[in-house]
């Protein structure tokens, strides 16, 4: 988990993620027009631009690490942890992004990033069929 330090590289690390995502839009727009495109470049743009106006690391971005563990007619089955980048732009996020050697899953800053803290656990909704359940735990936010 990254401490108080990273956090302006992780927000320097989105901004060149936001910006090369830009330049691939842009590529394939010269090659062909889309309208989903022009929405996805527009949408980026402003993300990037909300960024770039924030004053510091911790007014603009969450780092949350979250534990899933998924269970198979109870028993554990397997369990993997993510580092959530969180970010406060207008737009949403999606996919991963590569910072500093750590892999990070980017969304959207919302109510629900606000109100969780470390420890707060949610079960889940089977995946495939009933016998099929998951468990989300939060470890840590910074």
């Amino acid at each position: 988990m990254p401490d108080s330090a990273d956090k302006q590289a992780l927000l320097i690390g989105l901004k060149q993620h936001l910006a090369a995502e830009i330049r691939r839009i842009q590529a394939r727009l010269e090659i062909q027009d889309n309208s989903q495109d022009r929405i996805h470049l527009s949408d980026c743009t402003d993300n990037l631009r909300s960024l770039e106006r924030a004053q510091t690391p911790e007014s603009s971005i969450l780092v949350i690490e979250i534990e899933e563990s998924e269970f198979y007619l109870d028993r554990l089955s397997d369990t993997r942890n993510y580092l959530d980048l969180v970010a406060k732009v207008p737009y949403s996020l999606s996919g991963t992004a590569l910072i500093e050697g750590r892999e990070y899953r980017l969304s959207k800053h919302s109510q629900w990033h606000e109100g969780v803290g470390p420890g707060t656990e949610f079960n889940g909704a089977s995946r495939r069929d009933e016998r099929w359940t998951s468990r989300l735990v939060v470890r840590s936010k910074l």
